[in-house]
């Protein structure tokens, strides 16, 4: 049977080790798929972009590897469970692949304009803003009537979909109502400033914010897999697609590799 050590350095160490086992099978099973898209559409290339942003974030997490670097594993992963949100969100939003590439454009748009205007009240100020000026002669008309045409009566979009995150989550449902209430306030201690969630703790409490962070990750990455699988049929291909993600994540686990590659037979065959 798996391990299930009590210290919490052992505990973080585990789930690292389950994250990254999880990477290793996207590399082998669902990365090069995705990589050998040929002139994806729209639709693809949203589902393209999300997935990449959130391979990055792993990469970034497997070399985090410190207690010290709890603020950054916690951080990067609030950002995965947002990306998790918004590839299942896809399907469920109403014209979401113009709305993702659309509101790209509208947050650039709003950035340029408040350079612009800074500039302005501001004029001593040590900032060219020429490069924004001509972006928005350039496109902000374009994009005001594409905001104007896909949100109706918004004078500002603050998430593509048009909702807040507590709405995004409740459209969703399981597992993102349980990470949200339980997962995401933790998370949003070290995103923000103040002490709360380092206030009086043990050293050893920051390896278990490691765990409890990657755990986390898992969960999310999990979930964006699990996206790309359905989006892209490749469980027609291998009915077993998703019991070898359980394989993966349970393997770290293992007393030793006998042991782990028993679980893999059980689970795939």
């Amino acid at each position: 049977m798996p391990n299930h050590p009590t210290d919490a350095k052992t505990i973080a160490e585990q789930l690292h080790a389950m994250l990254k086992s999880v990477s290793e099978f996207d590399e082998i099973e669902v990365r090069p798929l995705v990589n050998g898209l040929v002139l994806p559409d729209e639709r693809a290339q949203c589902f393209s972009a999300i997935y990449h942003r959130a391979a990055a974030d792993v990469a970034s997490l497997l070399r985090l590897n410190n207690r010290q670097d709890f603020q950054a594993i916690a951080m990067v992963t609030r950002g995965m469970f947002e990306l998790a949100i918004d590839i299942r969100l896809i399907n469920i939003i109403p014209d979401a692949v113009p709305k993702v590439l659309t509101f790209s454009e509208v947050e650039k748009l709003r950035c340029a304009r408040k350079i612009v205007q800074f500039k302005a009240v501001r004029p001593n100020a040590s900032i060219d803003p020429t490069v924004y000026s001509s972006y928005i002669a350039a496109e902000g008309a374009r994009i005001d009537a594409n905001k104007a045409t896909l949100w109706p009566g918004f004078s500002r979009v603050e998430h593509w979909s048009g909702k807040k995150l507590p709405d995004r989550v409740n459209l969703l449902g399981t597992p993102f109502d349980e990470l949200y209430a339980v997962e995401y306030p933790r998370l949003s201690w070290y995103v923000h400033s103040g002490l709360t969630g380092v206030s009086g703790l043990r050293a050893d409490s920051y390896y278990a914010l490691c765990g409890v962070a990657l755990k986390s990750s898992t969960d999310s990455y999990e979930q964006i897999l699990l996206a790309i699988i359905d989006e892209y049929r490749i469980g027609r291909a291998d009915d077993s697609i998703r019991q070898k993600i359980r394989a993966a994540r349970l393997a770290p686990f293992a007393s030793n590799q006998a042991e782990a590659d028993a679980l893999y037979r059980q689970l795939v065959g």
